[in-house]
């Protein structure tokens, strides 16, 4: 096995830098805009908390997994029912939904760390499980049947009860997750739990043999990246305070989350909120290029992002990653993509320790 070269410290704070810039900046924007781009950023921010879980899933373990907006859905209906039927706080629902969420996608996650040897097999399994959703949330009456349960609006709401005037609140509250999303994938991809996640995607039988708990750690990782998501459905529901199964499942939301992924990049941590932006702009272009007319704003859509699929293969932060090696590359020089000369070839225990000890992502 090979060392690592271990990289400096510093090397960390430009992705600290740039997501403390991304939470001030965003934040006085977002203060700044109008209701009506305040209202589209709402749209951009929640795709974008779903779209980094299925990118996170389809970068470190190859999951292409389509059930993440049920989870989206397990925190708007926690929070409708616990909210506008028994008057817990929003704030409290959120925890309750991440709790359900780990609890709905453990046998989830069985089934998809099962079908991994095949990636059509798990995005057709977990297809199948978001469509199946839908129909049992509407036969049981407590959660409001078809008409779903609406958010009653209070005369004079209290910061705990996560009802603002304005759609910029709700976009910075999203705007939030987003960050710290963001924040933990990058510190994920630099941990020693990063190296496992390659190891057991790329070679699996290679990683449990070294030790690498493979199917634990991809459970593990599932259910942590399907949590995380609840918060959001939360938010949205307060935001539209009409919670229905559409708002979360309909064929819109389940093709806007792989979007979103695929176009900001799949496996990056900035790929699915430049994805967002991007996607639910071109979304409400389409629409005002169609002029009302029905069918007419998906088609339109469709091709804008089959034209960006071919010019951006690998979506928006990976083809500024791919310029960023390039132009390094051309700075240092004919050698300066040789990093390995000094390698050190080691016993599979000094390469766990080294690996404990790098900061390499």
């Amino acid at each position: 096995m090979i060392k690592l070269p271990n990289i400096s410290p510093r090397s960390i704070w430009p992705a600290i830098i740039a997501i403390l810039a991304l939470l001030v900046i965003g934040w006085f924007l977002l203060g700044a805009m109008s209701d009506a781009t305040a209202a589209i950023a709402v749209l951009a921010l929640y795709y974008a908390v779903a779209g980094l879980s299925f990118s996170f899933l389809q970068g470190t373990l190859g999951l292409f997994s389509l059930a993440q907006p049920v989870f989206l859905l397990v925190g708007g209906y926690t929070d409708a029912y616990f909210y506008a039927k028994h008057g817990i706080s929003p704030w409290i629902c959120i925890f309750i939904a991440m709790g359900i969420s780990v609890l709905l996608a453990i046998p989830i996650a069985l089934a998809c760390v099962r079908s991994t040897g095949s990636a059509i097999l798990v995005a057709l399994v977990t297809l199948i499980i978001a469509q199946a959703v839908a129909p049992i949330v509407v036969s049981i009456k407590a959660l409001g049947g078809a008409l779903g349960i609406l958010i009653d609006v209070k005369a004079t709401p209290h910061w705990t009860d996560m009802e603002f005037l304005t759609p910029g609140s709700f976009a910075k509250l999203l705007l939030v997750v987003n960050v710290i999303l963001i924040a933990l994938l990058t510190w994920f991809k630099r941990s020693k739990f990063g190296y496992w996640a390659a190891a057991a995607r790329d070679v699996p039988v290679a990683a449990n043999a070294a030790g690498v708990p493979v199917r634990r750690l991809s459970i593990t990782l599932f259910v942590i990246s399907s949590a995380v998501v609840a918060p959001a459905g939360v938010i949205y529901a307060q935001y539209n305070l009409n919670v229905t199964t559409d708002l979360f499942l309909s064929t819109t939301a389940l093709f806007q989350v792989s979007v979103v992924a695929l176009a900001g990049g799949a496996g990056r941590a900035w790929g699915a909120l430049s994805g967002a932006v991007i996607v639910v702009y071109l979304t409400q272009k389409a629409g005002d290029i169609a002029n009302g007319h029905p069918g007419l704003p998906n088609l339109t859509f469709a091709v804008l992002f089959l034209i960006m699929a071919l010019s951006l293969p690998r979506g928006l932060s990976g083809t500024w990653a791919m310029f960023a090696d390039r132009r390094r590359r051309r700075l240092a020089g004919p050698l300066g993509s040789i990093e390995l000369v000094n390698a050190e070839v080691l016993t599979p225990a000094e390469a766990s320790k080294a690996a404990e000890e790098s900061t390499l992502y």
